[in-house]
């Protein structure tokens, strides 16, 4: 018997064939994807322009787990933490800011120093055997461009790894030195892998979007499956290239960074949206754009276009998830081309599944309640 959760097989799926919708519906299946994808994976948790100087923290989130981000007064490197105190768990900061000499619990006022050492203890001698040691659980860290992501798993590859050809895309663009433009937030009743896969789905531009239709030349989209994520360069219309520059070389490259970054970069602007997985028909999109100095005279013009944009992609999210929950639905099927970084982010969703919870892991037991 293969290896199921909540009735999904573990299995990657057959060429053009969809995860079934048990996958994406599942309470059961988005609390194993915790530890099988998120605690396993490279994920985006703050950008540079948050930690701009010694003290700065972000308190973030890798699927459900706390983490904070910060800049080390006395080094000046970035650290993170599993933003949780040693002593009961209670998560040490909010937001973003910037943090004393300390991280003091606002619980009993443990502290900590900003390598994660515990410095103070009220009462100390209350506490039998050694608690020095019960400093802050660390985290990798590490940068692309403007961008900061974080690493439960000790294991995992290096970022360099994970991220693929995306740090030279950005070096060659220069969007590291870029200005923040806008950011926004939304909230939506689906599954985070919907609006992840949605982002990577060439076939439904046409019928959902004009601006984005008008905007890029058809059928110039060449893709690249990478180990941990896809893309896709494709050239923008002539149309909207200024005289100045040579269309052939104006391009937008687009795809994703598994499990749940989607990083657009064009001429003009990197732009971001994470997908931020709440529950498992809940998730939160987290949105940021960058934008090149010559281009900062349009930012208001680009937020609206990214706003009308994603109105249409979050209705036809929402409605996804609806039907999904129809009883008896079959898998569905994507296109070869137009949806194939679809089938490539659901075989790694599927190769990370079965490697935590496959026939020699005992911890599928537990997960599927036998």
């Amino acid at each position: 018997m293969r290896p199921a959760i909540d009735g999904v097989e573990l299995a990657v799926p057959a060429p053009g064939r969809n995860l079934p919708p048990r996958a994406f519906t599942s309470p059961a299946v988005f609390d194993a994807e915790q530890r099988a994808i998120f605690a396993r994976s490279w994920v985006h948790v703050a950008d540079l322009v948050d930690l701009p100087s010694p003290g700065s923290y972000v308190a973030a989130k890798i699927g459900r787990t706390p983490v904070l981000v910060l800049r080390d007064r006395k080094t000046g490197e970035l650290r993170a933490f599993l933003n949780a105190c040693r002593h009961r768990g209670a998560q040490l900061l909010d937001g973003k800011g910037t943090c004393d000499k300390q991280i003091k619990c606002p619980y009993h006022a443990w502290s900590y120093g900003h390598d994660g050492a515990l410095v103070g203890v009220p009462y100390r001698e209350e506490f039998d055997g050694d608690i020095a040691a019960m400093g802050l659980v660390p985290v990798r860290v590490g940068t692309v461009g403007p961008l900061v992501f974080a690493c439960l798993d000790p294991a995992a590859p290096e970022l360099a790894a994970w991220v693929g050809q995306l740090p030279a895309a950005l070096e060659l663009a220069g969007a590291a030195s870029w200005a923040l433009g806008y950011e926004l937030a939304y909230e939506l009743e689906a599954n985070w892998k919907l609006f992840v896969e949605n982002a990577n789905d060439g076939y439904h531009i046409q019928f959902v979007h004009d601006l984005l239709t008008d905007l890029l030349a058809p059928d110039s989209g060449e893709t690249t499956l990478e180990a941990h994520g896809a893309y896709t360069v494709a050239r923008i219309n002539p149309a909207y290239v200024p005289p100045e520059r040579d269309p052939g070389e104006a391009k937008i490259r687009f795809g994703c960074i598994f499990p749940n970054l989607i990083p657009v970069l064009s001429p003009s602007d990197l732009t971001y949206i994470r997908v931020d997985p709440v529950a498992h028909d809940r998730l939160r999109l987290f949105v940021r754009s960058y934008d090149h100095p010559e281009f900062a005279n349009l930012r208001e013009l680009r937020k609206l276009a990214f706003e009308r944009t994603a109105d249409q992609d979050i209705a036809v999210v929402e409605r996804t998830m609806r039907g999904l929950h129809a009883e008896g639905l079959p898998p569905g099927v994507h296109s070869s081309r137009l949806e194939e970084r679809i089938g490539h982010i659901e075989r790694l969703w599927a190769d990370a599944m079965l490697r935590e919870y496959g026939p020699t892991n005992k911890r599928l037991l537990a997960v599927a309640g036998a």
